[in-house]
């Protein structure tokens, strides 16, 4: 377990964390790559299905990022003896939400295939890999607070080596299931639904078993006997809104994704490929966040105010540094790029356009994701998901769906109007941590 304190670099944190997200990444796109050599539709039709699961495991924030912001500030506090009350808070909620979610979803998941204005060609494939993800829904959720809870504690290099075994459990699974090698079965997208489920379970077992042992983590429903009223109170006044602006801005997407389908299967192939080079470009910005908002969470549960700004400061400078200079490098690279994944013209020519107007988008999208994250670990939840939904609909949605669909200007526009949004909320954001409003929010007192 890693100890931190002011004196804390959180680059320290951040290089496991970005190395546990590049593989992460590289699995989700493996599944990508692999399905182009299978079927261009099948490419489509999951990541739509990616889509509508993103939008639900989004839900799961309300829990994970409270959990997370409340281990951080009680272990800053050295208030350690409420700790498996928030832990059984956390895996209780997640549990009963991805039940229902999933029930729900089971029943009206042709009527969400609809909303989405999904091609309907698209629909058996698509149904066939949610049928087994929905189905499993509570291991992305057990995954992603196990996680939080980890490296609430410093420890970070656990997740970077699951992230490893995972991603070759996945590979083999991928290709054991889309290409059948000696004479079995080939199941296409369910089969690529089948190896990822199996791959988090497996690291989601040896995450509870690390938190078990080493942590002492116990999950009984004797922790709630009496009911922690004063934890639950905490854990909502800091999960629902701290969740909303995730939350906001994956239904947000969910409408742009709507308007994308509304122009055919070529222009949602190109999103997808274009997602997967752009996810590069921010990947070490986020894991800079995430490593900073443990070291702010603690700092702000010492009350340690200044040495958290010093740090978050600095934290975005580097970040700014480290997406420019990638995004740079891809736009000078942009027909190569998307040309590794089609050869399609249309596509290739798109995608290109694109990634010369993501520039903006990532400008922006780094202060949104190392201030914001640093806020809320701060207790000052509120704020940023305010104004994230008034940009996210009124400057995002909107004018993707004005200068996309009304004056048809395509996926162009709608990166236009993405990019709008992420630099209004990040200069936004940058002045609320510069005014200090942040300060005092703390949940832990004493």
């Amino acid at each position: 377990m890693s100890r931190i304190d002011e004196n804390t670099n959180p680059l320290r944190l951040a290089v496991p964390i970005f190395i546990e997200l590049l593989l992460f990444m590289f699995m989700g796109n493996v599944d990508t790559i692999m399905l182009s050599k299978y079927s261009d539709s099948a490419v489509a039709a999951v990541g739509n299905a990616n889509q509508i699961t993103n939008t639900l495991l989004i839900l799961f924030n309300i829990t994970s990022a409270a959990t997370g912001i409340m281990v951080a500030q009680y272990i800053g506090a050295s208030k350690r003896e409420e700790l498996n009350k928030i832990y059984t808070l956390g895996y209780g909620m997640n549990l009963i939400l991805a039940l229902i979610l999933g029930f729900t979803f089971s029943i009206f998941q042709v009527h969400f295939f609809e909303l989405v204005k999904m091609p309907k060609e698209l629909f058996e494939d698509a149904q066939s890999y949610l049928s087994v993800i929905m189905t499993f829904l509570f291991v992305p959720a057990f995954f992603s607070l196990s996680s939080v809870i980890l490296k609430s504690h410093g420890i970070t290099k656990l997740s970077m080596y699951l992230a490893i075994l995972m991603n070759i459990v996945n590979v083999i699974g991928n290709y054991t299931f889309l290409f059948g090698p000696f004479g079995l079965p080939i199941l296409g997208v369910k089969g690529v639904a089948i190896s990822t489920v199996i791959s988090r379970s497996l690291a989601v077992l040896i995450m509870i078993i690390v938190l078990v042992k080493n942590l002492k983590m116990s999950v009984k429903i004797s922790q709630l006997l009496p009911f922690p009223g004063v934890l639950f109170r905490q854990f909502m006044k800091l999960g629902l809104p701290s969740a909303g602006e995730p939350i906001s801005y994956q239904f947000s997407q969910m409408v742009i994704f709507t308007f994308i389908n509304m122009m055919g299967t070529a222009t949602v192939t190109t999103k997808v490929y274009v997602q997967i080079i752009v996810w590069f470009t921010f990947l070490g910005s986020m894991a800079i966040a995430q490593a900073n908002q443990i070291v702010v969470g603690q700092l702000v549960g010492a009350g340690k105010y200044d040495a958290a700004y010093r740090i978050t400061m600095k934290s975005f400078r580097q970040s700014l540094l480290y997406t420019v200079a990638i995004s740079i490098l891809f736009i000078i690279l942009r027909f190569k790029l998307i040309g590794i994944f089609s050869t399609n013209s249309e596509i290739v020519k798109l995608g290109a356009s694109i990634l010369l107007i993501d520039l903006f988008v990532e400008v922006g999208r780094v202060s949104n994701l190392v201030i914001i994250s640093a806020l809320k670990a701060a207790g000052d939840v509120n704020f940023p998901v305010g104004v994230g939904i008034f940009s996210m609909w009124l400057v995002s949605t909107l004018f993707a769906y004005i200068l996309g669909i009304h004056f048809g200007l395509g996926l162009v526009g709608i990166w236009i109007a993405m990019a709008a949004d992420e630099i209004l909320r990040g200069i936004i954001m940058f002045f609320r941590l510069r005014s200090g409003k942040w300060r005092g929010k703390r949940i832990v007192t004493g």
